[in-house]
């Protein structure tokens, strides 16, 4: 048997022995011995009680007490606050029999906090449920405040005081029809507590009736109050003496914690992720948390960071900035943050919910308390989360979120604070300690690094050619390890270049005395290791002479500047643009955030139907069918100078005249989706060919000024254009598929290249997102290129129609566009006019309904 179990049954055997003389009286109740050893609770031994029985055993316990005082010291605090709740729980079932009420509530004074705080009892052998309201709030705080009686009669709903309790149990399902609150006052006129009962009951009658049958209408009487009086002090005196054995069990307990903290602390090492990992732990355990933070700050970010240890074993860092969260807040104000159960009512706690949903946790209650240093400087924030409520309870289950787990119904109170004041004292102690130690050790690996980065990779050697030094990367380079040693070797043993005689060149840097050859120095060269693995050095080799003689040769020093990534850079950049295009970008100074404003074109295409073409067809053919395709079209794109500025799923944007100038841009955007018609119809005839469906692809070209250059963040941008003009590409290429084009260009680029192409006036249209209309142009094919007179006279046709349109004589616009019909009867843009010509006729349009026969499209 555990402490804590002695501890209960000794204290439960002491009540029995108050209260043995008269229970044994009662014919069908067992002697309290028996009480302990069967069931081992209060409520069990009080059940049969009567009330002139139930009075006696009340006041000789409260003879007894002074005898439960012996016990303490076999108890801890979690071990008496479960005798205190049993027995607040137990008298208050006993009480609400007694008075015959359907429902009871003690609430107790929180004197530090002014609220009136219950364990409720639903029912005998129900799991209890913490509540706390403000201590002048409702009607148990008015009985709080004026400490009298208040007696509400049958209907407890016509009483003004009761509109808040009818809210509430609208949401319950409960009703309330009469109520009994009366003030436990102590010797000096003090409230101690407050005592709700809820619905008189009829001496008889059955108890599974409703409740509304079993309502005595007459509600609680004079008597009842007599009787609750009776008994009152008592019942006044147990809660009173129990709470301060418990209040003082607990500082008790606290204070031990504390010593037992602080003494860790102090032989905690200097490692600041190991004071990090002790700190919270025994801050945790002193407060009886279930989880404990320590933010520490940052002041160069303006940020609070902190280490988790996930469920693998690693580690992870978080950041919060400083006034966000509740730790920001307390890291921004410097004062302790204390938010009680139910956190989840607090006016900021939605960040809360959504965090604890995502990681199937409950945060009922929190403490956050700042951590400063000797010099009374913050550096950190100490955080604990969900005090634990005493007892054994079910383990949380996060399938019933948000419903608080009652293990951790339960708040930190002022006496956590002032332990937790003085614990983070010596965790600021701690922590300071352990920063310096840690700034120390920065400072000695920022020299080693710096002498590691004096290059890429650094040799040193003696004049005889062995080697005196060689950093990581130079080993790195050379396809070593770190460990592995090349003091006193020869260097020309161990570096190999493929292009020259790197033999040759070292000994002529430690023989010669004529100074040409003490800096050497020869650009992309392949140093060859003994892995596969090759990398493109800048290879320098430099003379070291004496100091005080400049002819006295005393080593070498060969350095390679690795330009592996700038060729894979190169190549990269190839496969976005013309190698002419890239090898001039290189030459331009380092990127930097940014753009300049740039005439361009912007194209942009996209696969008509992807989603229909695709959804049949197996992960691997797609990717094998966009690779195919932006193969062929890419190239067409590269063929007239273009940059791919990117892909979009499906979609290729791509710009002429960006990043370096381009005079006849429009021209070569036109050329290139004339070129990616002609390429479509090749590919659809290969995938014919393999019993493959074809595909079909919408494009749209627009000619503007926009904004051209490195877009993003210091951490990651992209070369792009971005600005009205590109938005206008991309909506051109969406509007074509409503014309049934493959082609449709913007005004501004049909103006700059009418004299090269063949095209038909489309629309005076107004696209989402965009204010002022625009002309489109459907692009027919290259004046280069031989047109049929039927197509010619198609688009005569069209253009005829459009102005009859734009002059609002329908019937003559309708017979125009009727002659395209009879010979291209799936000309979409002709049924779209014709069906507006009717709209119009059927409405005749007013001037501003008619705005100037502009279209506006809604959607994108």
């Amino acid at each position: 048997m555990s402490v804590h179990q002695r501890s209960y049954s000794h204290t439960a055997d002491l009540i029995n022995s108050v209260a043995s003389q008269e229970t044994r009286e009662l014919q069908n109740t067992p002697p309290m011995g028996s009480f302990v050893k069967r069931k081992g609770t209060i409520s069990t031994f009080l059940a049969p009680l009567t009330q002139e029985t139930f009075k006696q055993v009340v006041t000789e316990v409260e003879q007894k007490l002074r005898i439960v005082n012996q016990t303490l010291s076999m108890l801890d605090s979690q071990g008496f606050e479960t005798i205190l709740q049993e027995m607040l729980h137990s008298i208050t079932l006993k009480t609400g029999e007694l008075l015959c009420a359907d429902r009871t509530t003690i609430f107790l004074l929180d004197e530090e906090k002014q609220e009136l705080w219950s364990i409720v009892a639903e029912a005998e052998g129900d799991r209890s449920l913490e509540i706390r309201i403000p201590a002048n709030k409702g009607i148990a705080g008015e009985v709080a405040t004026y400490k009298k009686v208040i007696n509400i009669p049958f209907d407890f709903y016509n009483d003004p005081r009761s509109r808040f309790a009818q809210e509430q149990e609208i949401r319950t399902g409960y009703r309330t029809y009469t109520m009994l609150a009366l003030p436990l006052l102590n010797e000096q006129g003090q409230l101690v507590a407050v005592v709700q009962l809820l619905n008189k009951l009829k001496q008889s009658g059955n108890p599974d009736a409703p409740l509304s049958e079993r309502i005595d209408i007459k509600g609680f009487t004079d008597a009842d109050e007599q009787l609750f009086q009776e008994f009152a002090p008592s019942i006044r005196l147990i809660l009173e003496s129990s709470r301060s054995f418990y209040i003082a069990t607990q500082k008790q307990r606290a204070v031990a914690a504390l010593m037992k903290a602080i003494k860790s602390l102090s032989q905690s090492s200097l490692d600041l992720e190991e004071t990090l990992k002790r700190v919270m732990a025994e801050a945790k355990e002193l407060m009886n948390a279930d989880r404990s933070t320590l933010w520490l700050l940052d002041r160069d970010s303006g940020e609070l960071w902190t280490k988790i240890t996930q469920d693998d074993g690693s580690t992870k860092e978080l950041r919060v900035p400083i006034g966000k969260g509740f730790a920001g807040i307390v890291a921004l104000s410097g004062k302790t943050l204390n938010i009680p159960f139910d956190l989840y009512n607090h006016p900021d706690s939605e960040t809360a919910k959504q965090m604890d949903q995502q990681n199937g946790y409950r945060t009922c209650s929190l403490l956050c308390m700042p951590v400063f240093n000797a010099d009374g400087g913050l550096i950190g924030v100490t955080q604990l989360v969900n005090k634990k409520k005493p007892g054994d309870f079910p383990s949380y289950n996060p399938r019933l979120w948000p419903k608080a787990p009652e293990c951790f119904q339960a708040s930190f109170d002022r006496n956590d604070e002032e332990f937790m004041e003085a614990f983070n004292i010596q965790a600021g102690i701690a922590l300071h300690n352990a920063q310096l130690f840690a700034t120390v050790k920065q400072q000695e690996q920022m020299q080693r690094d710096i002498l590691r980065s004096l290059s890429n990779g650094v040799i040193s050697t003696d004049k005889t050619g062995h080697i005196i030094a060689a950093n990581d990367s130079a080993k790195r380079l050379l396809g070593l390890n770190a460990e592995d040693r090349l003091e006193g070797k020869l260097i020309n043993d161990i570096i190999c270049i493929k292009e020259g005689d790197f033999s040759k060149w070292c000994q002529a840097a430690l023989n010669t005395a004529e100074s040409r050859y003490r800096e050497q120095y020869y650009p992309d060269r392949t140093l060859l290791t003994t892995s596969e693995t090759q990398h493109s050095v800048n290879l320098s080799i430099s003379t070291i002479v004496d100091a005080s003689d400049g002819h006295q040769v005393r080593g070498a020093l060969v350095v390679m500047d690795d330009i592996s990534d700038e060729k894979r850079l190169k190549n990269t950049m190839y496969r976005y643009m013309t190698q002419e295009l890239a090898e001039e970008l290189l030459k331009l100074d380092d990127a930097k955030l940014g753009g300049d404003r740039k005439e361009v074109s912007i194209l942009f295409s996209d696969i008509r139907g992807y989603t229909t073409l695709t959804e049949n067809l197996e992960a691997e053919e797609v990717v094998t069918m966009l690779n195919e395709y932006f193969e062929s079209m890419v190239e067409a794109v590269f063929k007239y100078k273009g940059t791919l500025d990117k892909y979009i799923g499906d979609a290729i944007m791509a710009v002429y005249g960006s990043p370096l100038p381009l005079q006849q841009h429009a021209w070569m955007a036109v050329q290139t989706s004339i070129e990616m018609r002609h390429r479509l119809q090749e590919f659809n005839i290969h995938r014919q060919a393999a019993n493959k469906p074809k595909i079909n692809i919408g494009i749209g070209i627009n000619s503007d000024t926009v904004i051209s250059g490195h877009i993003g963040s210091s951490k990651r941008m992209e070369f792009t254009a971005i600005g009205d003009g590109v938005n206008l590409g991309s909506r051109l290429e969406s509007v074509s598929k409503q014309y049934g084009c493959d082609i449709i260009i913007s005004q501004n680029t049909y103006q700059l290249c009418k004299d090269y192409v063949w095209a038909r006036e489309l629309d005076y249209i107004r696209v989402k997102g965009r204010n002022e209309p625009v002309a489109i142009y459907e692009l027919v094919g290259l004046r280069s290129d031989p047109i049929c007179r039927e197509k010619l006279k198609l688009i005569e046709f069209y253009h005829r129609g459009r102005e009859y349109y734009l002059n609002r004589r329908f019937d003559r616009a309708q017979a125009e566009f009727l002659k395209i019909l009879a010979i291209n009867e799936k000309d979409l843009a002709v049924r779209l006019h014709l069906q507006r010509c009717q709209y119009w006729l059927d409405k005749p349009p007013s001037d501003s309904a008619w705005d100037d026969g502009v279209w506006t499209f809604k959607d994108k």
